[in-house]
């Protein structure tokens, strides 16, 4: 036999509501009839859960109330109102609203409980009534069915669980690159060209004509085949994100939402190209890569936030002690030392949300830059200049 305080608070809301239908469906005695209110999303009126018990003419209704960690679960004088209200809506009218609560007991709330329902009762509404999670358990002590069917159902049922890492870590440390440029200013010298050979002399007659047979020697065309540079920003750094399954369940038809602080970065890069050879490339051959790289695709750059990535995998299925990765590109923002990144899985009947951190360590590539000036008042203090590591290749 279990014992009531051996008896655990389920782990998610459905399972929740599925015990709170099944326990007053059981209390009331309208177990054939008692239903849950609509679906998710749909608006509720502040009604969960819908029953006629025996023998009245009115409709009672419960509102399941708690977190997705039911085990921290509170319950708010604000959310109480807020439903009651929602519940006048409810037609036809009720006869009384119950809270059903994963919370632990709170004497200020009950009293509170009490004061709305005499509140509503004198202004010609329904009843208010709460049940916290230990009354719960004590309603089940007096209910074998449903006790016998939360033990065997829910009680000791496999636990869902992910985690979302930057490949082992919660944190992580990533280095854009820039270059830091010291301006030193001083007055140019003059050049004796007496000393020095004639072509030296960028003025004189064969200098010139050397320049031009130079020029000569340059294509006047470049081939269709030469490739052509592309330039690399060097703040880009590369987050390789792991989503590990690490509970006791089969995790099916879910996606990852990855929201980074807009406020602390630049640019985000899901990582995704077309494979665009050039023109003179077999196009069918082009056209079938493309078609290829469609099909496997998995993550996607939101077109409505600009800082949301979105992991949707192509195989929907994540078993036990399984892991997925992939990588996402971003710049940070100049002089940030710390952007937070949330993450949220969503699935068919488990969703978990968890956050991670990245420290900014920029790396800086020193240079010297001297600028030579005509004019001894042109001549000012060393400047140091910041700007992003762009290269050619």
């Amino acid at each position: 036999m279990i014992s009531p305080t051996q008896i655990r608070k389920p782990e998610n809301w459905q399972d929740f509501e599925k015990l709170c239908k099944k326990l007053w469906g059981e209390i009331w005695e309208c177990s054939a009839s008692i239903k849950r209110n609509g679906r998710g999303g749909q608006n509720q009126s502040g009604v969960d859960i819908y029953g006629l018990p025996k023998g009245e003419k009115q409709y009672f209704g419960i509102q399941c109330k708690g977190k997705d960690d039911y085990s921290k679960s509170k319950l708010s004088e604000k959310e109480i109102d807020l439903e009651i209200e929602k519940a006048k809506l409810f037609t036809p009218a009720l006869h009384t609203l119950i809270f059903a609560t994963t919370a632990d007991k709170d004497v200020k709330i009950e009293e509170y409980i009490r004061k709305k329902n005499l509140e509503n009762i004198q202004n010609g509404f329904f009843n208010i009534d709460i049940d916290s999670w230990s009354d719960i358990v004590d309603l089940l002590e007096e209910r074998r069915n449903t006790f016998n069917w939360y033990i065997n159902n829910c009680q000791y049922k496999d636990a869902s669980d992910v985690n979302v890492l930057f490949g082992s870590k919660e944190e992580i440390e990533v280095y854009p690159k820039y270059i830091q440029t010291s301006k030193i200013y001083r007055l140019k010298r003059a050049i004796d060209y007496s000393i020095l050979p004639v072509w030296a002399n960028p003025d004189h007659p064969l200098a010139k004509q050397l320049a031009s047979m130079q020029r000569l020697k340059e294509p006047i065309y470049s081939s269709p085949f030469d490739r052509k540079k592309r330039k690399i920003d060097h703040r880009w750094c590369s987050l390789p994100f792991k989503i590990y399954n690490t509970g006791s369940t089969v995790i099916e038809d879910y996606k990852l939402l990855v929201i980074f602080d807009g406020d602390k970065v630049e640019k985000i890069d899901d990582k995704y190209r077309h494979f665009n050879p050039g023109p003179l490339y077999d196009q069918v051959i082009v056209a079938t890569e493309n078609a290829e790289r469609r099909k496997n695709r998995q993550v996607f750059q939101s077109s409505e936030y600009y800082n949301l990535i979105e992991f949707i995998p192509t195989n929907k299925i994540l078993v036990q002690e399984d892991i997925v990765r992939f990588e996402v590109g971003i710049i940070p923002k100049d002089n940030i030392e710390e952007i937070a990144v949330t993450w949220l899985l969503k699935s068919r009947d488990f969703k978990k949300e968890g956050k991670l951190k990245l420290k900014i360590n920029p790396h800086y590539e020193e240079k010297r830059e001297i600028i030579e000036v005509e004019n001894p008042n042109e001549v000012k203090e060393p400047e140091i200049i910041l700007t992003p590591k762009i290269t050619e290749e």
